[in-house]
């Protein structure tokens, strides 16, 4: 990064006067600023005669914004869980990083450099290790809708752009709500594969009451977002953006090709024109080349200028083709700035625009800015993306910096893990901000000691965060047993290990590879046990249309009988577990009804479990044909018949 750019955020960081996370919000201050001249001729006159006052672009440089006229309108109006909090106080910015400036006005692009394939995570670590996870650094989804979009139209992919982790999670899982107050929910399920367990967490964040929103648009304008309809896309999500707007939500506007302008500064919602808004985006139109650097640098010093932050949620949102050409061109410097955003407590999204869009600088960009990108490849994902189902994942997180620590007992080891990060050292996974309402599934393999299965060991999930709200700092601890994992519906895993012999599928097809010989029998042996799933039907038609007709294998599986058990006891009994081959049921029991009924037991000699003070273990035989089944408790003696 060049020593002027440096200077230049290090002074306006300076100048901003710090906050506290859990002041009350403060009403915006001062006068809604628009400035036509960002449109038009006066804005085409500038490039033939060079810099101009009066608001104008600036070329190459960031400068603080010209006198104009204001427009003054007044002032506006599961698993078990325990927790530990406490507050802290957030840590001091560091210095952003220094990296050598390189002038050069030629293209690149950076989309597979330094790009490594991501793999799944092998691991070799002890029983009983503490392993800390990140599912995705970024919790984007770009790189998933760009896949399905490259699939859906018979587009070739790069290997680069194939992130298992986010195509597992731009696919729904089932999911625990959080508890009222809490900032997450979590489930858990089990099935177990010879001398492992595939486990699956699924983590669902809440979503809170929203705070005011300071709102930066940064837009890139520059030729390229004609193509492909690219411009079309930005404006309709723009429109669908600003009806999601609350009263008191704050928005900057600043546009950018191989200049900078900002047509609309401190327009809030409820106060101001509204008119200035929709006059701002519809004025939008391509030309120039593309400076992001410039681009990013004034967005900043907008966002940064405003003292009157206490209590509301600061977010810049860039919408770019990122085919940078002019100005800074290296994607390493020109994606600092969002170490620089997120330092100064201003949260980042980056939404990708067509399918072309340069994926290295975004994802570089939102990774160091600990933020989420999007890809706008359609009308359908605009919609959704920038409707109100979408508004809160991208514009609200409800927990920053946040760290996820797996406990395992004795028994357990982990194996391997299918998101991006994991180690028994913390410092080497990076904490991420948690969105509304997004869901992450941690779906990994534990080798289980000596092949055997300890149904009361506990698993603990332990979440590690910071209240966005607040910036208190806070413990949830999830807590389940093998035992319970395995009796749980094995849906989660079915599904997760079915997207990722997908996702197996797709990169042998990147490679030059077969995609339709072994990956695609394991695809087909595990979508299988999935007919009920809408989502795996969508990508069954998906592996049809790529490799041809293929059959689902039939299960290999005992037809299930029901199978009932009555228990008279003389000790309090809470629950009934039925264990059969590798499947396990549990079934919860009242002295008032003392019956626990197995619909789907396969047939064969099982080992049932009696929950009391301590667990009691007899070995019954179920009928082919299924039947019911009375076990006498006496003096610690059990009997079944």
């Amino acid at each position: 990064m060049s020593r002027h750019l440096i200077l230049t955020l290090a002074l306006l960081s300076s100048a901003v006067a710090s906050t506290t996370a859990s002041s009350a919000p403060v009403a915006p201050r001062g006068d809604v600023v628009f400035r036509p001249e960002c449109f038009g001729a006066a804005y085409d006159e500038d490039r033939s005669i060079g810099l101009m006052g009066g608001g104008s672009g600036t070329r190459g440089r960031a400068s603080a914004p010209p006198a104009t006229a204001t427009y003054g309108f007044g002032a506006p109006a599961p698993m078990d869980v325990s927790a530990a909090e406490g507050a802290a106080a957030a840590p001091e910015p560091a210095p952003m990083a220094e990296s050598e400036r390189k002038e050069t006005s030629a293209v690149r692009d950076d989309r597979t450099a330094d790009a490594p394939v991501e793999k799944d995570v092998a691991v070799d670590h002890a029983f009983g290790a503490e392993v800390w996870l990140s599912n995705d650094d970024s919790m984007s989804l770009a790189s998933a809708q760009r896949v399905l979009y490259a699939v859906m139209n018979h587009l070739p992919i790069e290997l680069s752009q194939i992130r298992p982790h986010e195509l597992l999670n731009y696919f729904s899982f089932d999911t625990t709500d959080p508890v009222a107050g809490d900032p997450f929910g979590v489930s858990a399920s089990a099935e177990r594969h010879g001398d492992e367990l595939s486990v699956a967490l699924a983590v669902k964040g809440a979503t809170p009451p929203r705070r005011p929103l300071d709102l930066t648009l940064v837009v890139d304008r520059s030729g390229s977002m004609s193509a492909e309809g690219r411009m079309d896309y930005t404006k309709r999500g723009l429109s669908l953006l600003s009806e999601q707007l609350a009263d008191g939500d704050r928005v900057d506007l600043v546009l950018f090709d191989d200049r900078v302008c900002v047509p609309l500064e401190n327009w809030v919602a409820g106060r101001d024109d509204r008119s200035l808004l929709d006059r701002a985006i519809a004025g939008l139109r391509p030309e120039g080349s593309t400076d992001l650097d410039l681009g990013l640098r004034e967005g900043y010093r907008v966002a940064t200028a405003k003292a009157d932050t206490a209590g509301r949620n600061r977010r810049m949102m860039l919408l770019t083709d990122a085919l940078l050409n002019t100005g800074e061109v290296d994607p390493h410097t020109v994606s600092e700035v969002g170490r620089r955003f997120e330092e100064d407590g201003i949260r980042l999204t980056g939404v990708g625009v067509g399918s072309e869009f340069n994926d290295h600088v975004l994802d570089l960009l939102t990774e160091k800015g600990k933020g989420a990108y999007v890809f706008l490849g359609s009308e359908a994902v605009v919609d959704r993306v920038f409707g109100e189902s979408g508004f809160a994942s991208i514009t609200q997180t409800i927990a920053h910096d946040v760290q996820f620590l797996l406990k395992l007992p004795p028994s357990l080891a982990l194996d391997r893990f299918y998101g991006e990060e994991a180690s028994t050292v913390e410092s080497d996974v990076q904490p991420i901000h948690y969105y509304a309402g997004t869901s992450q599934l941690f779906l990994q393999d534990l080798v289980l000691k000596d092949g055997r299965v300890v149904p009361t060991d506990t698993v603990e999930l332990e979440i590690r965060f910071r209240d966005a709200a607040t910036g208190v700092q806070g413990t949830k601890r999830f807590r389940t047993t093998v035992g319970r994992m395995l009796a749980a519906d094995p849906h989660n895993v079915r599904k997760g290990l079915a997207l990722h012999a997908w996702t197996d599928m797709l990169m042998a097809d990147a490679m030059g590879g077969d995609a339709c010989g072994e990956t695609l029998g394991t695809y087909a042996s595990r979508a299988a046990r999935l007919e009920d799933d809408a989502e795996i039907a969508f990508v069954n038609g998906l592996v049809r249309g790529r490799c041809g007709t293929f059959d689902l294998p039939p299960v290999v599986s005992n037809e299930g009988v029901p199978f009932k058990v009555r228990v008279d006891s003389d000790v309090a009994i809470g629950g009934i577990a039925l264990a059969c081959g590798d499947s396990r049921w549990t079934e919860k029991i009242t002295p008032a009804d003392a019956i626990a009924r197995f619909e789907d037991a396969e047939p064969g000699v099982c080992d049932l479990t009696l929950s009391g003070a301590v667990d009691m273990t007899a070995r019954v035989e179920v009928p082919s044909t299924g039947g019911d089944l009375r076990c006498v408790v006496r003096g610690g003696r059990i009997a079944c018949s």
